[in-house]
């Protein structure tokens, strides 16, 4: 019993940390108003950081073995949900679609390439839309401003965010040298 205790409590200092650092990653405009509040900023994590001590302390009461791999599985969690986050999930997925249509069509221009990937994130949009969407852009450039524009994110308000997200598009395309 105290082993579930143990387990339910780190699981549940977990998601709360997690949880506010969803929250705090949102777009400015998109973030709920509670979340501004000292008592929230502060009190959130320490809460989760508590709870995940208090659970793991309990485990390690009752076996170091089950401490120790509630520990390793909830830092496993937590690496995965902070590496793979929407806005990286999101730029992978067109990133990899860009890859497809270059592999496919290999006589085909850069900006044929951006235009149809493009086209296939925004289906009904008009040829011409597109075309000032992808204009005067490498695909880095293109990934960063369907990010801004999808996520609503404004570059000077959400400023550190978006900061981030140059880095992890940089990341992502170097993957491939482009």
């Amino acid at each position: 019993m105290l082993a579930a205790v143990g387990a339910a409590g780190a699981a549940g200092g977990l998601f709360l940390i997690l949880w506010y650092r969803t929250l705090a990653s949102l777009p400015e405009a998109r973030q709920p108003k509670f979340i501004h509040a000292a008592s929230f900023k502060i009190g959130v994590p320490i809460a989760g950081l508590g709870l995940v001590v208090a659970g793991l302390l309990l485990l390690a009461s009752v076996s170091l073995v089950a401490a120790g791999l509630a520990l390793v599985a909830g830092g496993m969690a937590a690496w995965a949900l902070i590496r793979f986050d929407r806005y990286t999930a999101d730029m992978g997925r067109t990133y990899e679609r860009y890859r497809r249509i270059r592999a496919a069509n290999p006589d085909m221009t850069e900006l044929e390439v951006l235009f149809h990937t493009a086209e296939a994130r925004y289906p009904g949009w008009p040829q011409d839309r597109l075309v000032e969407l992808v204009a005067g852009k490498d695909i880095a450039g293109l990934l960063l401003l369907m990010i801004v524009k999808d996520h609503g994110i404004h570059p000077l308000s959400d400023w550190e965010l978006y900061r981030s997200l140059r880095a992890r598009v940089a990341k992502v395309t170097r993957a491939d040298g482009n």
